[in-house]
């Protein structure tokens, strides 16, 4: 019978894994066919001067590049050391009393529960689910909710409720911006409020992003200085619109995007 008990343990765990690792498979697959996608729309800057296009596919080349790295990073980093704990947790179970078979499962389940939430967390940030369901402006609620802390930092969004839905490129391609945006401030600026605001005008969608940092030389922009400004300038022409940065050190930095509704 305790036999029986362990062999129905560890298959429990075995189709835990199982589970944690087809979940990490169905995020890497995803990822490669949104750089695929990513890749194919270099096709579209072929009316261009050649110049420029040389310049925006190889900034376009880093940017996939570094999401990459991004997702390896997470997967080795949270998934993997998790399905190593739950490995470590399996190979215990045959030496171990009715009590310490117990505990271990008790533990293995919340080892895979970690790695359930992992993986959720890496899937969200390739593809966020409620763009899809609810639209951008429900989106970029959720992500200055989520990096939001209280008083010592704060993200807020003011958006019109009369704003319609836009092509699902054009609300992904202002996703990202924002969040290029949000990285920029947190890692660079050293700013406590950030703030969003999302309006329609008659032919366009404006999205004004805007934080207390410290800013930056506006010579920068001219002279193409910073991967992360060539990263939002690429995302912005790859869905037709138009970038205005307003900024200068010690003064925070404001910018403008303005995209077609259709």
């Amino acid at each position: 019978m305790e036999s029986a008990n362990q062999t129905h343990i560890i298959l429990l765990l075995a189709v835990g894994m199982l589970i944690l690792l087809l979940l990490a498979a169905a995020v890497v697959l995803f990822f490669v066919a949104y750089q695929r996608r990513l890749l194919s729309q270099q096709l579209v800057l072929s009316e261009m001067e050649a110049d420029h296009r040389q310049e925006l596919l190889h900034s376009n080349l880093e940017q996939v590049e570094q999401e990459r790295k991004r997702i390896a990073k997470d997967l080795h980093d949270e998934v993997g050391s998790i399905l190593s704990s739950l490995k470590l947790k399996i190979n215990q179970l045959p030496n171990g009393d009715p009590a310490q078979i117990h505990a271990l499962v008790e533990e293995s389940r919340s080892i895979i529960d970690t790695g359930i939430n992992s993986v959720r967390r890496i899937s969200h940030d390739i593809l966020p689910p409620g763009l899809d369901l609810f639209g951008l402006a429900d989106a970029l609620e959720e992500l200055c909710h989520q990096i939001s802390t209280g008083d010592a930092f704060s993200a807020t969004l003011e958006a019109d409720a009369s704003l319609p839905r836009l092509p699902a490129s054009k609300e992904l391609g202002l996703y990202r911006v924002v969040q290029e945006l949000i990285n920029n401030t947190i890692r660079h600026s050293g700013a406590t409020r950030i703030q969003v605001s999302l309006q329609q005008t008659a032919t366009a969608v404006v999205l004004v992003y805007s934080d207390n940092g410290t800013g930056f030389d506006p010579l920068l922009l001219a002279k193409g200085k910073g991967l992360g400004l060539r990263n939002i300038d690429v995302r912005v022409t790859q869905i037709g619109g138009d970038v205005h940065w307003e900024t200068e050190p010690g003064a925070g930095v404001k910018i403008t995007i303005t995209t077609p509704l259709s």
